[in-house]
């Protein structure tokens, strides 16, 4: 039991100087390293461009999601349908794939770098599909 508190306390200290030495390091290089943290900031700023953007996108189909569902309904058979629901969720995800690569200057270098891009163009074609199908279901009501 009191081995267990003082290796905590212990443990606690030491992980405190340790991040302490870390805050402390990282503000030393970030003093000397201005125009890094500058472009990190850049960086930082156009992800959060595309992912409002990306976000905001398939709401957009809210407009056009009853004429869209009559139409399909009334005129297409069920696998056309279904091929006009996945051509507007591709359409959209075409266009998070276009402004990530516009806001990236049509140039992305590193392993990391590519993959945080399709993790994240993934992730908005996901956020696409289930914000046009509950939008969808909303308007067919």
């Amino acid at each position: 039991m009191i081995l267990a508190e003082i290796g905590k306390f212990i443990g606690a200290k030491l992980a405190a100087a340790v991040i302490t030495v870390a805050v402390v390091a990282a503000g030393v290089w970030c003093w000397q390293h201005p125009e890094t943290v500058r472009a990190f900031g850049h960086v930082v700023k156009l992800a959060i461009a595309w992912t409002v953007i990306a976000a905001v996108l398939p709401w957009t189909s809210y407009l056009f999601m009853p004429p869209l569902l009559r139409f399909q309904s009334e005129r297409l058979s069920t696998n056309a349908a279904g091929a006009v629901g996945i051509a507007v969720i591709a359409a959209y995800w075409l266009i998070d794939i276009a402004l990530a690569f516009w806001l990236a200057e049509w140039s992305i270098g590193g392993a990391m770098s590519w993959f945080v891009v399709l993790v994240g163009l993934l992730a908005a074609a996901v956020y696409n599909f289930v914000i046009c199908e509950s939008l969808a279901r909303y308007a067919d009501r």
